[in-house]
């Protein structure tokens, strides 16, 4: 697909839409944070003529963690996931005690990559555990899941915020994880994955073809990055720039830097 881009469509003058590397953003007047979503022609229609709810006081901002649809009387996940599976799919999923799931535990991001379902127990441990860790585990690593749909697998991505080095003392930088197109298993295996790297503050690669059930692994190392004598002055949290691409310093050593944001997907990216 092009790249498609609208600096700004205001439906009216408490909603605006705008679109960037393929993705809707939707701002609510009175909201601190922008919706997102995938963009094809026939959802942008569907979404501009949604007429999102708009809060109307501090208590229904605190509140508001889901955009939703007055015209439609949906919310916007329920849109994006109704506009690739169908209606009646939903309601089915529902019917047998599923509800579509946030990826990433953010429900303004409704881009399909992050949008799956999961019974509505384990999305409940899901959200009181797994959620919690992986934000508690972002000064170790970044982790994230993602849906591909159009391939139907899945991609665990990991960017290190500490260092970690293989047996060739090469720093890692990200790794990509493909799966089979089963949420469950992956999310299984993120759980494990997650845990065993904070726990034991190791990572044995050769051992992770038995442990886990990947189908393939894309494995990246770091560049070297020597601090300059004002940035090893400089406190937990700070930037660092080499050729254009951001750092972040997350601590007192020289080889305490990591990644500022988790890592995309890769594309194109299919089970052998």
């Amino acid at each position: 697909m092009s790249e498609i881009s609208i600096d700004r469509l205001d439906i009216d003058n408490k909603v605006s839409l705008s679109v960037h590397n393929n993705q809707i953003a939707i701002n609510i007047d009175g909201l601190n944070k922008l919706a997102f979503t995938n963009y094809t022609e026939e959802l942008f229609e569907i979404i501009k003529n949604a007429k999102f709810r708009i809060p109307d006081n501090s208590e229904a901002i605190k509140n508001y963690k889901y955009p939703y649809s007055n015209k439609y009387k949906k919310y916007l996940h329920q849109i994006v996931f109704d506009y690739y599976f169908g209606e009646d799919i939903r309601k089915k999923l529902y019917d047998s005690g599923y509800v579509i799931e946030h990826l990433d535990n953010d429900g303004f991001n409704c881009d399909i990559s992050n949008l799956f379902v999961l019974k509505d127990v384990k999305n409940i441990y899901k959200g009181w555990h797994f959620d919690k860790e992986r934000l508690k585990a972002l000064p170790i690593i970044a982790l994230k899941i993602y849906h591909i749909m159009e391939n139907k697998t899945f991609q665990i991505t990991i960017a290190f915020n500490q260092t970690f080095t293989n047996s060739n003392n090469e720093v890692l930088d990200t790794i990509r994880l493909l799966y089979d197109y089963n949420y469950e298993i992956v999310l299984q295996d993120a759980e494990q994955i997650l845990e065993s790297i904070v726990n034991t503050g190791n990572i044995n690669l050769g051992k992770w073809k038995s442990l886990y059930r990947f189908n393939d692994i894309e494995i990246t190392y770091a560049p070297k990055i020597e601090l300059t004598e004002e940035e090893k002055k400089q406190e937990f949290g700070t930037l660092i720039y080499r050729e254009g691409k951001a750092y972040l310093l997350v601590g007192q050593s020289e080889t305490s830097i990591g990644l500022v944001n988790s890592i995309p997907y890769k594309k194109n990216w299919n089970l052998k």
